[in-house]
């Protein structure tokens, strides 16, 4: 059934044919027997992607929209994506991605190089549902990129999307900052309920989600198939 699913996929050149596997096996796609989907998965040649852990968090868990205080710290100036245009996303995109520990990012950027993936990335970015306005660059007074977010809603839940610091900013606290804006913006729109993934191996950032208040629920491995 699988093989003639693939064999009947239409997608555009370049595009690949992925698959989350989540444990624990949870509605819509109640998917039990993890190990033997695996073994079918990569004997119909799916190569393993990254492994992720899952967080969530309702506003009935913790009240977004408290500011997180870096004592010491110069004013942060925010801009939005309809102030400083798409090339400027596409340069933070490309300066946070650097030494990112997302092995899906790591290889993506290592095959499109980092400019075109930055590209890539911002565009596929970009189909998901959000209002510019929530897209945002952070700032010190002194001009220096401190960090991006963007968060942005899937069918289902909202999301906080991509969120990232330059490596050079790394290690100082402000993903605490950014993780509290981006929440508090989609708290701001409305929603009650947000999803976020992580790489596993990406410890600095699943601690911050544990800070900012959110839980982790399930784990997940991404799949890819090129066609």
């Amino acid at each position: 059934m699988l093989r003639e699913t693939i064999a009947a996929v239409q997608i555009p050149p370049g595009r690949l044919l992925e698959y989350m596997l989540d444990t624990p096996a949870m509605a819509p796609q109640c998917q039990d027997h993890v190990e033997k989907r695996q073994l079918v998965l990569e004997q119909l040649g799916f190569r393993l992607q990254r492994k992720t852990s899952r967080f969530e968090w309702t506003k009935s868990s913790q009240d977004a929209g408290t500011a997180v205080h870096l004592p010491g710290r110069e004013k942060i100036i925010f801009r939005s994506l309809p102030e400083i245009g798409d090339d400027a996303f596409v340069e933070a995109i490309m300066q946070i991605s650097a030494g990112t520990y997302d092995n899906q990012i790591s290889l993506a950027r290592q095959a499109k190089g980092p400019l075109e993936h930055a590209r890539y990335f911002f565009r596929e970015m970009q189909l998901m549902q959000h209002d510019p306005l929530w897209w945002q660059l952070a700032y010190a007074q002194s001009g220096e990129l401190i960090g991006l977010l963007m968060p942005a809603k899937s069918p289902t839940f909202a999301t906080i999307g991509y969120i990232g610091v330059p490596p050079e900013q790394r290690g100082r606290g402000y993903i605490d900052m950014l993780l509290n804006r981006a929440t508090s913006i989609l708290v701001q729109a409305g929603e009650t309920y947000i999803r976020a993934d992580t790489d596993v191996q990406n410890r600095p950032m699943a601690n911050a989600f544990l800070r900012a208040g959110y839980q982790p629920f399930a784990n997940r491995i991404e799949y890819y198939l090129s066609l």
